[in-house]
């Protein structure tokens, strides 16, 4: 760790300055350590706190625990929500996994759920399985540790934003749960150690939830509480929201119902209809996975290599191929390209190469 984090830590640590005015302030010094130095002659800047030994005491926990501490400013910060204006500067991140994905949906729900949202999880996780995809949620009983529990059945990543800190697990039952994810996904949270799971912390981590993924779907939810506030904050970033129908009069339905009504969300129909409205590729038919497995069977050794660092690793920037690989740039492009034309990988937003599943 070093002073960069240190004083990162310690600039995180200011609750009278708004999150948008303290990643201004990292934009325009391009460092906390350069935002320090000014701080310390800058009469604009003295109403920044720098609470090192708070933060030594952080870093302390940091260094035993191996948590990784991510800044807005570094690239591995998610993608999708670094560009909500409320985004946190930094995040506590303990895992393993790529929260970068082509496709990441958040899922959240009652505390409380049915037999109904079971069945509901179930198909949606079976149905997004061929994807390369991410599945956020809050740890939370009831939907939320239901879904990060079949996402991990399914080997998909999943990630669970924490209204607390990383001291403790909350609720407790799902200790064993987020340990499990640590190794396919993991957890995070804004909150240093010592934080405690309060009320109010709660709406905060929504926003995460919502900010880190393209889509999210509410799965039962009373008229009130955080599914909806997720739903809301969705909408603010304009992210795709939907909501699983229930029945008219069930205190569960309301929520949803009430979302589709003010078209906040739209009304969710299963995992096919689901793939349609935000246009990711549907589930291959079994002629089409035989295809592509025989194409790979085929493949030059090269290839397969590019393929397999692209599916694990990606989406990937031309050049970070190239660091990985140290093939000629003419060699690493016409494999790109063959592999480009055999179906194999795409290109999406800025250039990058993704593993096509279709």
């Amino acid at each position: 760790m070093t002073n960069e984090t240190l004083y990162l830590i310690a600039f995180a640590m200011n609750p009278s300055i708004k999150e948008v005015d303290k990643r201004n302030w990292l934009e325009q010094y391009g460092s906390a350590t350069h935002l320090f130095d000014a701080s310390q002659n800058d009469a604009a800047l003295q109403c920044i706190q720098w609470p090192l030994e708070q933060a030594k005491k952080e870093m302390d926990f940091i260094l035993a625990h191996q948590i990784q501490v991510i800044s807005i400013l570094d690239n591995n910060y998610p993608s999708r929500l670094k560009h909500c204006p409320d985004a946190p500067i930094l995040l506590y991140y303990k895992g393993e996994g790529n929260f970068n994905k082509p496709h990441l949906i958040s899922v959240v729900g009652a505390r409380k759920h049915t037999i109904y949202a079971n069945k509901i999880v179930n198909d949606l996780i079976e149905g997004i399985a061929h994807l390369n995809i991410g599945i956020i949620s809050g740890l939370a009983q009831g939907v939320d540790g239901l879904v990060h529990q079949k996402a991990l059945e399914k080997n998909i990543p999943t990630w669970g934003v924490l209204g607390h800190g990383l001291q403790q697990i909350y609720p407790p039952m799902h200790r064993k749960l987020a340990i499990q994810m640590l190794s396919n996904g993991g957890l995070l949270t804004e909150f240093y150690s010592n934080t405690a799971p309060l009320a109010f912390h709660f709406p905060k981590r929504n926003r995460i939830v919502a900010g880190m993924s393209d889509a999210t779907l509410i799965i039962e939810s009373g008229l009130q509480g955080g599914s909806m506030i997720t739903a809301s904050l969705a909408l603010q970033y304009n992210r795709e929201v939907f909501a699983v129908p229930g029945k008219l009069y069930d205190e569960k339905s309301q929520g949803c119902l009430d979302l589709v009504k003010n078209h906040i969300a739209q009304l969710y129909h299963g995992p096919e209809h689901f793939l349609n409205m935000v246009n990711w590729p549907p589930a291959p038919t079994t002629n089409q996975v035989k295809q592509n497995t025989t194409l790979q069977m085929s493949m030059d050794p090269t290839q397969k290599m590019i393929l397999l660092y692209i599916e694990n690793q990606g989406p990937l920037y031309y050049d970070n191929l190239s660091t990985h690989f140290k093939l000629p740039p003419g060699q690493l492009a016409s494999n790109l390209l063959a592999l480009e034309l055999a179906g194999m990988i795409m290109k999406i937003a800025g250039g990058r190469y993704a593993r096509n599943l279709l």
